[in-house]
C-alpha cells in the first residue's frame, strides 16, 4: 500500500520531520593523525568523488527521487511535505544527513521522528544500489553514532533547549518552534539595520568620504544580524522567509554557495581535516590547520601586511569570486562538499548574481568617479566589509584550544571546536550578529541567535558536569590575540612533513 505524505503542523524549518507537534504545559579527544599523502596539501588537491564518477554501479538518486541516508538507513523523501521547504530537503539529497538530522531535531521526540522516517525507508535490496555523492569521505565518518540516543551529554543539551523554549512559549502564548525563532524585537532590529544600510547608499554612491567606511560596516551589521540566521532556518517558521530574504542582500556570498560551504560542510565537520571546507581557504598562502601542507609562503602569514591583505580580499575575491567560480565549474566546494546542481533557472540566477556582484562591487565606481577615487571605492569598501567578516569568524574556531581537537561524540565536538567571546559585551553581540556565542550556535544552529545568551549558562553547566572544555575569551582583543598566536604557530615549518 502506498504511504501518503503526512502534513506537518508546526514543525521546525530546517531538517525536521514530524507529523504534528503539540506544545505541552566517554568521549575521545585526540590529536589529528597525519593526512594521507594524496590530500597533504589540504582540500585543494584531494582525490574527491565527483558527480560524474558515481554514475556507474551505484547512483545517488533515481530521477524524481530524493534519497538521503540517516543513521545508516536510506530514505526516499520526494513525497515528504517538509516544513523547511525544498531547500532543506535538497541539502540532504544524496548525502549522509545524520548530523543535519541530529542537530535540527530538538523539540520532537526521537522515537516519533524515527517512526515518521520509517514510512519512507528504502527497501534493503534497493538501498544496496544507492550511493552518496561523497562516499569516499563519508565512509570515513569521524563520529560514533551508535548509542547516541542514550548519551548523557547529548540528551542534556537537547533537553536544555526543550525546557527553555517550552517555558518561553507558554509565557508568550505561541508554539515552542515559534519561540525558538526571531522575536519581534529581533526582527525590528534586523529591519532597522537593513533600512540604515540602504539609507546610506545615496551618500555612498555620491562619493561622500565618510560613507566609504560607514556603508560597508552597515552592510556587515545588516547581514550578520539576519542573513546568517535565515540560511540556518532560524529566522522564521515560514520556510519562504528563510529562503528568500537572503537574496535581499547577497553581498557576503551566494546563498546557494553558503548552504553548501557553511551548513552542509562546516557545521557538520567543524575543524575535521579534509572534511571542513573552511580549513583550506587560500591554502597556498594561509595555513590555519596542521592538515594543510606547509609552504614557504606560510612563514609570513602572521605578519601584519600579509594577513591584512588576505583579510581584505577574503569575501570580495575569495567567497564571491574564486570559491563561487570553482564550485560552479566543479559542482564541489573546496573538493570536500559536493554541490547539488541547480536547475537551469537556478544556475542562471547563480551566475547572474555573481556577475551583478562584480558590477556592484567593482565596476560602477569607474563609471562615476575619477580613476583614483573609483579605485578607492572599489577596493576600500570591499576591504572594510571583508575585514568585518574575518574578524568575526576566524576567532571562533581557529584558535589554539579548539583548532586541532575534536571528539567522536558529535555534540561534544561542537563544543570542543568552537570558542565564545565577549558574553558581557553588547558591542560584541551586535557587531558579531551573535557569533560570539559560537558554541551555542553550533549546538543549536536552527535557533535564532537572540536566544543564545539565555542558553549559554546551561551549556556551561552541562559542559562542566561532563568535563568538556568550554573555550572562552573575554572579548575581541583576547580572541584576536588567541587567533594570531595560533596563526604564528601554524606559520612555523613542522619538523616532519
Amino acid at each position: 500500500m502506498k504511504a501518503t505524505s503526512p502534513k506537518i503542523i508546526d514543525a521546525a524549518p530546517g531538517f525536521s520531520l514530524s507529523e504534528q507537534h503539540v506544545v505541552s504545559d566517554s568521549d575521545t579527544n585526540s590529536e589529528l593523525s597525519s593526512p594521507p599523502e594524496s590530500i597533504v596539501d589540504g582540500h585543494e588537491d584531494s582525490d574527491c568523488l565527483e558527480l560524474s564518477q558515481i554514475a556507474g554501479e551505484k547512483s545517488t538518486s533515481s530521477k524524481g527521487k530524493l534519497h538521503t541516508r540517516v543513521h545508516g538507513k536510506w530514505y526516499e523523501l520526494s513525497k515528504f511535505d517538509h516544513p523547511g521547504g525544498p531547500v532543506a530537503l535538497d541539502l540532504a539529497k544524496g548525502r549522509d544527513a545524520t548530523a543535519l538530522f541530529e542537530s535540527h531535531h530538538y523539540f520532537i521526540p526521537r522515537k516519533q521522528l524515527l517512526q515518521i522516517l520509517a514510512k519512507y525507508e528504502v527497501p534493503a535490496e534497493e538501498a544496496k544500489h544507492l550511493h552518496t555523492m561523497n562516499d569516499k569521505l563519508e565512509d570515513d565518518n569521524p563520529y560514533e553514532w551508535e548509542g547516541i540516543e542514550n548519551d548523557g551529554f547529548a540528551n542534556e543539551i537537547r533537553q536544555l533547549a526543550v525546557d527553555y523554549f517550552t517555558d518561553l512559549a507558554k509565557k508568550r502564548g505561541i508554539s515552542v518552534l515559534e519561540a525558538a525563532k526571531a522575536t519581534p524585537q529581533r526582527n525590528f532590529i534586523s529591519a532597522s539595520l537593513l533600512v540604515a544600510f540602504f539609507a546610506s547608499l545615496p551618500a555612498f554612491v555620491q562619493g561622500q568620504w565618510a560613507f566609504l567606511f560607514i556603508t560597508p560596516v552597515l552592510c556587515w551589521l545588516a547581514i550578520c544580524n539576519y542573513w546568517h540566521d535565515a540560511l540556518h532556518f532560524s529566522l522564521s517558521t515560514n520556510w519562504r522567509i528563510n529562503a528568500y530574504t537572503p537574496y535581499v542582500l547577497p553581498f557576503l556570498s551566494s546563498p546557494w554557495l553558503w548552504y553548501h560551504q557553511h551548513c552542509v560542510g562546516h557545521h557538520v565537520y567543524t575543524n575535521v581535516p579534509h572534511k571542513d571546507p573552511d580549513l583550506a581557504h587560500f591554502a597556498p598562502f594561509m595555513r590555519e590547520h596542521q592538515s594543510i601542507r606547509w609552504r614557504p609562503a606560510h612563514a609570513y602569514q602572521a605578519l601584519w601586511w600579509n594577513y591584512s591583505l588576505m583579510w581584505s580580499v577574503a569575501t570580495g575575491v575569495g567567497l564571491n569570486l574564486r570559491n563561487a567560480i570553482r564550485a560552479i565549474v566543479k559542482m564541489n566546494f573546496n573538493n570536500v562538499v559536493p554541490c547539488q546542481k541547480p536547475n537551469m533557472l537556478g544556475m542562471a540566477s547563480l551566475i547572474g548574481g555573481r556577475v551583478l556582484y562584480v558590477y556592484v562591487a567593482y565596476v560602477w565606481p569607474f563609471q562615476v568617479f575619477s580613476s583614483g577615487k573609483a579605485a578607492l571605492w572599489a577596493l576600500v569598501a570591499n576591504a572594510v566589509f571583508s575585514v568585518c567578516f574575518m574578524v568575526n569568524t576566524q576567532i571562533n574556531h581557529l584558535v589554539g584550544p579548539c583548532s586541532h581537537t575534536t571528539s567522536t561524540n558529535f555534540y561534544k565536538s561542537q563544543v570542543l571546536t568552537a570558542q565564545d567571546f565577549g558574553h558581557d559585551s553588547t558591542f560584541c553581540f551586535y557587531f558579531s550578529g551573535g557569533l560570539n556565542y559560537q558554541i551555542e550556535h553550533h549546538l543549536f544552529p536552527c535557533i535564532n541567535h537572540c536566544h543564545l545568551p539565555a542558553l549559554a549558562p546551561g551549556v556551561k553547566r552541562i559542559c562542566k558536569k561532563y568535563d568538556v572544555p568550554y573555550n572562552y575569551a573575554s572579548g575581541y582583543r583576547a580572541a584576536i590575540k588567541d587567533h594570531f598566536e595560533h596563526k604564528g604557530e601554524m606559520a612555523e615549518k613542522p619538523k616532519k612533513q
